[in-house]
């Protein structure tokens, strides 16, 4: 759905020096794929959305969007994608449902169809009892639900969301992600650029992570965790009775631990993220006689993996 090669972005500025925005990225999203996109602020992200929409474009590299350039054929890009940027914009005046048949005349739907298509996106995103309600009278959350039925109103195969749920509270939040989740099954492919680290790990099943312009890497998270398991520490937490500085020390000594804490009933194991001990140590526990109630592994999220790898920028 996505095809990149050195795509880049440099801002000529008179007198001062150029800036590169975005410095020869590769990345490819496939359909079906819910691609998540991340970067630190300034990492090149709203540039380069800025060009697969045609909205910007590269200095140099090239884009497919859909099958089509985004050079050559701008508009049959903008014609067969759905694009919710971050920053909402509508004729507050205008009700909900007029503003979207406003906009399905630029997809030319049929005048006939028009209505009917605005009445069910607008059902689709939970809106429908305020769908006569001018968009200026919308809260943020309901103009957020308002730009992502306009950003389907064509019935794209890709949608690209730039941050869709900033602002949002946390049901709010929850409402969004089943939505696009509801959406994904209807058969569109989703690119979802956000802040929000664990939304991306819940939702999509490929990231690419971007820093200082270029990319960094582009895979699934299962494959990214089990890469930063060895450059990271991984933390054991067990609940057990009958512990005792004996049997601390004896876990201490055991390959692949790191640092042992007690408290209140607890043992935080601190170990090498890429060997899995804790069979070890249930194993020692047991024959010490210590009661095990609950053991745990906390391997690394999506926020370590993202800080590992653009070294906390």
């Amino acid at each position: 759905m996505i095809r990149t090669h050195g795509l880049t972005k440099v801002f000529h500025s008179f007198g001062s020096k150029d800036v590169v925005a975005v410095d020869h990225i590769d990345f490819d999203v496939e359909r079906g794929d819910i691609f998540g996109f991340l970067g630190p602020n300034g990492a090149g992200k709203t540039t380069t959305i800025r060009m697969l929409t045609a909205i910007l474009s590269p200095t140099s590299g090239t884009a497919t969007v859909a099958g089509y350039d985004i050079i050559k054929e701008p508009m049959k890009v903008k014609q067969n994608m759905g694009f919710m940027p971050e920053t909402l914009g509508f004729y507050d005046e205008m009700r909900a449902i007029d503003l979207l048949e406003f906009y399905a005349k630029f997809y030319k739907i049929p005048r006939s169809e028009r209505r009917k298509r605005a009445k069910e996106l607008l059902r689709l995103v939970g809106l429908s009892k305020v769908a006569y309600r001018r968009a200026g009278a919308y809260s943020h959350g309901m103009r957020k639900r308002l730009a992502l039925a306009q950003a389907i109103i064509n019935e794209p195969e890709l949608l690209i969301l730039d941050e869709p749920t900033g602002g949002l509270d946390p049901q709010g939040t929850q409402n969004f992600r089943e939505m696009i989740h509801d959406l994904h099954k209807r058969g569109i492919t989703i690119f979802l650029s956000s802040h929000i680290l664990p939304e991306i790990q819940q939702i999509c099943n490929k990231v690419c992570i971007l820093n200082k312009s270029k990319v960094v890497v582009v895979d699934t998270i299962d494959n990214l965790t089990k890469t930063i398991r060895s450059k990271v520490e991984a933390h054991i937490v067990i609940e057990a009775n009958m512990l005792n500085d004996e049997v601390l020390e004896e876990i201490r000594k055991i390959d692949g631990v790191l640092d042992v804490e007690l408290d209140n009933g607890k043992i935080d194991i601190v170990t090498r993220g890429d060997m899995d001990i804790s069979p070890d140590i249930n194993s020692l526990l047991v024959n010490k006689g210590v009661r095990v109630r609950t053991i745990q592994t906390q391997e690394p999220d999506l926020e370590e993996i993202f800080l590992s790898l653009t070294k906390g920028d």
